[in-house]
Order: C-alpha cells, then structure tokens, then sequence
C-alpha cells in the first residue's frame, strides 16, 4: 500500500516531455543536473544531451567543497567531453577562480565549437588576458558572442558570423584594422557593444543591420559607413584622446549624423564632441543640411557652454531635430570658465531669440552640475522661452562653495523669473 504513492510520482517524473525535461536541467547547475540521473531510468545522463553548458561559481564552489582543486583540469574536462551528446547551443563560462590554466581553456574552447554552438559568455577574471583560439571564428551558427578578457586576432581564414546578431567584447584587446573587419563579417548583426583595453585611432563601422551602438572605448574617431537601421548610439570614450592624430580618415559633424539616418536617441560624451567639431574647417553651421526626423533623445556628458564651438554644436542639433523630446546634459565645470571666455557663448546665445528656434515637442529637460554661471542661466531661459510643450526641467546643482558667484537659492530665483513658453512646465531641483 504504501509503495503506490512513490511509483506515481516516479512515473510522473519519468513520464514529463522532453522539452521540459531539457528546461528543468538548464536551470540547475550542471553538478546539480549530473545527480539527476538517479531519479529514473529516463533521466539517465539525459543531462548530456541538454543543449546548454554552464560553468559558473556554483561548479567551482562546488569542487572546492569536495577538495577538488578549484580551477578547470584535465581530469573534469576528460569527463565532460566523454559524456556529451548532442549539439551544445549555448555555453557560458564565467567566475573561474585563479589560477588559470590557458591550456585547458583551449580544449574547452576547442570542443563547444565542434558542436554547433550558437551562444558563447567567456568572463575571465582581471590579469593577463587570453588569447582567444581560432577555433572559435569557425562556429558558423555563432547568433550571440560575449568575450571578457580576451585578445582577439581573427586568422586569415576567418570568413564571416554569418548569423551573428549580438556581439559583446568587454575589456578586450583588438586592434582597430581586426574590429573593423570583424564587425564588416558580421552582416547579421544587430547590437554591438565594444569596451576595448588599448586605444583605438579611427574605427569605420560598417554593419548594414545594426540598430544599437554602445562604445566605451578610447576612441580618437569614428566613421559610419553603412549603418541605415541604427537608432540608438551611445559613445562615451575617454578625455585624454588626441583629437589631432587620426591617421586614416576623419569624420565630422555633418558626415557623423549624415550616417545615421534612423538615429532615435543619441548619447555622446565631451571627446567625442571636440572630434566632431575638430573635423570642420569652417565655422561649424547651426543647422545640419539634413533634419534629424527620428532623433528623440540627445543625452550629452562634460559639456563646456562656455567654449564657443560645443554650445553651437548643441544648438546645431536641437535646430536640425523637429521632434526632439528629451535633452539632458552633464555640465562639465572643471573646463567651464566663468568670465571674459563667457563673452562670445553668451552673446550667441542671446542671439537665439530672433533666430525662430522652437523645440515644439520637448517635454523633458535635465541639466546636471549647473553652477549658476551667466552662460547656463541664459541656456536655461532660452529653454524656457523656447520649449512650448515642455513639462519637466530637471536642474541639478553643482556643489556650491561660498566664494560661488551665486547660491542655490539665488538660482532658483533668477530661473522662476524667466518667461516659459508653456504654461505647464515645472522646474525641479
């Protein structure tokens, strides 16, 4: 009588379908999902046939409290690759703790690509980076690539990812001549986001199903080639490029957004700025000669209102975008100068008035770090006066020294005393 429960829920085991089977193993750990062949005769190593791979903390937690050596050695990898059977779609590996072993990484590496892989997350710890094989450039069903730590050197023979949609390269070492021809063998690809250890001259993206850009790489300057789709950029690379030294090519304001015709939101840091507007020769013009139509968002960061040039590159774009809906800006007051350098941005500025520019359709506002300067007040009121649909100014101060020209208090004032072109537009600090 009592044997009658434990053979129904046996059979309830034995009995589920194979694809939930398959979902059940994917969500344990793999130490977890090698115990599960002793639930029933089914079960049975039905975890070697689980298209997805997971070394992570819980496998090395899990050796070292078995008093395994924590880290990938033969014997484990000997078993693993015996006991496989089938395709492995996704591998992940990740957290493996020091030291590492190269070698045996290279026959792991060896042997998921040998099997129809399409997914691969390689995190390696902080150190000495590892070489990537050339085994991995010949997974032609490669969809989604993650690589921390790594070099990357595509060989001669490297063809294309003919089926790459995202691709990821986080603290990884490529020269700039490789990741260009990376991305050109990716024609599949979708989002890319790039991190890379050195410094890169000049980058030409050309990428013809790319929609999302996010690029945090020293960058000296960058060239979109064919990129049709892509509306969401965001290029956030270090102070200390050389502006002056681009070696094969440059692009400037006008050719950037010409690119990126389906731009929808737009994120910029300050280097990148000064590449843009180091690349016009004449004055840089307050209108684009195409209409950014689909950019919805402008987010800039370490903006100088105070340097001539980069407050007429950001009226430059609030001109050329009809359905602007959203502006913040990161004020940078280690390079904003208070006083006779204000002059020639302040007169420009006041200019604005009579030159009919109306942002009918921005609703958000947010200035971060204003000091109170005679250059942001009047941004701010030109804002004010301009916006008629707005609904939010969000304007978060700078700390204040008491030497300050002006005091949060007085900033307030002076903003609740400027005219607003619409009737609900609300400022907070």
């Amino acid at each position: 009588m009592t044997e009658a429960p434990c053979r129904r829920t046996c059979d309830i085991i034995s009995n589920l379908p194979d694809d939930v089977t398959d979902v059940i193993l994917m969500c344990l750990p793999l130490q977890d999902a090698i115990r599960t062949s002793i639930l029933s005769r089914k079960w049975r190593y039905r975890w070697t046939k689980v298209p997805k791979l997971t070394l992570d903390h819980t496998l090395w937690e899990y050796l070292s409290t078995r008093k395994v050596r924590a880290r990938l050695n033969s014997r484990i990898l000997y078993h693993l690759f015996s006991l496989r059977q089938g395709p492995i779609n996704e591998c992940r590996i990740s957290n493996i703790p020091e030291p590492i072993h190269f070698r045996e990484i290279d026959k792991l590496i060896f042997f998921v690509s040998r099997n129809e892989l399409e997914q691969l997350v390689l995190e390696l710890p902080k150190g000495e980076k590892y070489k990537l094989p050339s085994s991995i450039f010949t997974c032609s069903k490669m969809r989604h690539l993650t690589l921390h730590y790594c070099v990357v050197n595509p060989p001669p023979t490297f063809q294309t990812f003919s089926k790459l949609i995202r691709l990821q390269l986080l603290n990884v070492a490529i020269s700039d001549k490789s990741l260009e021809n990376l991305i050109s063998r990716c024609p599949m690809l979708e989002d890319m986001e790039l991190d890379i250890a050195d410094p890169l001259n000049y980058i030409e993206i050309n990428a013809p199903k790319l929609r999302s850009l996010n690029f945090g790489s020293k960058l000296n300057s960058i060239c979109f080639k064919n990129t049709p789709l892509l509306t969401d950029v965001s290029i956030i690379v270090a102070n200390d490029v050389n502006h002056d030294s681009v070696n094969r090519g440059t692009c400037n304001l006008v050719e950037f957004f010409g690119s990126l015709p389906a731009l929808k939101n737009l994120c910029l840091g300050h280097s990148i700025i000064k590449t843009l507007i180091t690349g016009i020769i004449d004055r840089i013009a307050m209108k684009l000669p195409m209409p950014l139509v689909n950019l919805r968002q402008i987010y800039l960061f370490d903006i100088c209102l105070s340097d001539l040039d980069e407050i007429r590159c950001l009226l430059c774009l609030m001109k050329s975008s009809p359905y602007l809906e959203e502006i913040i800006v990161i004020i940078n007051q280690a390079i904003n100068k208070e006083g006779g350098d204000d002059l020639p941005a302040l007169k420009l500025l006041e200019a604005q008035y009579d030159s009919g520019i109306k942002l009918n359709r921005l609703t958000k506002l947010r200035l971060i770090d204003v000091k109170g300067t005679k250059v942001e007040m009047e941004f701010i009121k030109l804002l004010l006066a301009t916006s008629p649909m707005l609904e939010k100014m969000m304007i978060s101060p700078y700390y204040i020294e008491p030497e300050s020209p002006q005091t949060l208090v007085e900033i307030l004032k002076e903003v609740n005393k400027f005219q607003r072109a619409s009737s609900q537009a609300r400022v907070f600090f």
